[in-house]
């Protein structure tokens, strides 16, 4: 999967926003809910390593299962995974992307929610 399709992808998820949390200059993109991250990636470093949120329960069996996914770089390594774009299957890494916008939007406020998502 290309950067651009990454990007797509996560613009087209329920509140999804761009961020770029260090200056409107810097290399990392930050896809986020609000002000919650649940995907980042340093876009001037190749390939394309793709920083997720993912259920602290499944990161073990993601890790040992598939060599492109690593524990989370710079991140909580419970909490955060890192995928490698180019070597991961595009159905894959669409599912953990869905995954993680969705385990922010849960973890947001009820009032968060129906403001940020609309339900």
């Amino acid at each position: 999967m290309t950067l651009d399709e990454i990007d797509r992808l996560c613009r087209n998820l329920p509140g999804c926003c761009v961020r770029y949390p260090f200056d409107s200059h810097s290399s990392i993109r930050a896809w986020c809910i609000g002000k919650k991250m649940f995907a980042w990636t340093d876009m001037g470093e190749l390939p394309i390593v793709v920083q997720l949120k993912a259920d602290p329960d499944l990161v073990p069996s993601l890790i040992d299962s598939y060599e492109a996914i690593q524990p989370g770089y710079h991140m909580n390594k419970r909490h955060w995974v890192s995928v490698t774009a180019s070597t991961c299957d595009a159905d894959m890494l669409t599912g953990l992307l869905e995954d993680a916008h969705m385990l922010v939007a849960n973890a947001l406020s009820r009032a968060d929610r129906i403001r940020l998502l609309g339900d």
